[in-house]
């Protein structure tokens, strides 16, 4: 009976210690050393530039890029971890891509309203954007989804970098960042350059959640059962290909009218002449996303043929 007291005492002082290192490390990463470090940015920027706004705008930028950076340290520390669990990867590159994005965009706004009159800091957006987007890049480092070994049980990188680099998964990441910084750039005078990626990256997430569902299931399902599935995480891919592709074209097919739209709700009017070249324009970029769409279709269509013939 004694013993068992004992055991039971040692197990509850085991677990108030494991929660006590998990707060001191939570604080230490998530709290202690990003607030340090936009402290000392903000003393910085602040004798760079004499603006106050400015300032607190980039400190906070330089806060939620050493949050996002050290929380890959204290992930380890979670029952569940996020980026350290080896069999999430393909539910983590949506996520990673997509609410890095959002929270760029949706954080910076706040700063830009409060400024007023000549400390409006319109390029803070992008600045967000451009700091912020490479974590993308860093947690992607340790999230591949080339194909699953099944042997370490966990998702690896194609064989070769010329692979890594050529796979369309890849390749649409980093496009997506420079249409974002195109279009962040071209209507940054607007003041509202923010709102428009803000919005679509918020529905396109939703949309690239909701269609992969069935693929997550039958991925975590068959890595369980120790069954192969490369069909589903192929078509992932795909789906994931198409999400980006479609983000990307929605920006730049309406990009040419934003700052019509916005002139016009100020008063301010366009020719007849440049409403005609910026549909055509946009009419271009149209016919390029149905063009690429169809080459996404093609290229990963074989490789579903070939799957489909190995199975007979």
């Amino acid at each position: 009976m004694k013993s068992n007291k004992i055991s039971y005492s040692d197990e509850k002082i085991k677990k108030a210690t494991e929660l006590l290192w998990k707060i001191w490390w939570f604080s230490f990463y998530l709290m202690i050393v990003p607030s340090l470090i936009a402290v000392v940015g903000f003393f910085i920027y602040f004798f760079i530039g004499k603006d106050l706004y400015v300032s607190v705008g980039l400190s906070v930028i330089t806060f939620m890029f050493v949050l996002l950076f050290f929380y890959k340290a204290f992930d380890k520390y979670r029952k569940v971890p996020f980026f350290s669990n080896k069999l999430n990867n393909p539910s983590a590159r949506i996520n990673i891509v997509f609410l890095i994005t959002i929270l760029a965009l949706i954080v910076t706004p706040i700063f830009v309203l409060l400024t007023p009159g000549e400390n409006y800091f319109e390029l803070l957006p992008l600045i967000s954007f451009i700091i912020l987007y490479n974590i993308v890049y860093y947690y992607y480092y340790f999230q591949p989804i080339g194909f699953f070994d099944p042997t370490e049980e966990k998702f690896k990188y194609a064989i070769s970098s010329s692979q890594i680099i050529s796979q369309p998964y890849n390749i649409m990441v980093f496009v997506n960042y420079i249409v974002h910084i195109v279009f962040l750039s071209y209507t940054f005078n607007t003041k509202v350059s923010w709102l428009f990626p803000l919005i679509w990256n918020i529905i396109f997430y939703v949309i690239s959640r909701l269609s992969s569902v069935k693929n997550f299931k039958n991925i975590t399902s068959s890595i369980g059962s120790k069954k192969p599935f490369l069909e589903d995480l192929t078509i992932f891919k795909k789906k994931f290909v198409n999400s980006l592709l479609g983000l990307v074209f929605v920006l730049l097919i309406q990009m040419p009218f934003v700052i019509v739209i916005v002139y016009i709700y100020v008063g301010i009017h366009h020719d007849l002449i440049e409403i005609i070249t910026i549909s055509l324009l946009s009419l271009v970029f149209l016919a390029f996303y149905f063009k690429i769409r169809l080459y996404v279709t093609s290229f990963y269509s074989k490789f579903l043929r070939r799957y489909k013939i190995n199975e007979f």
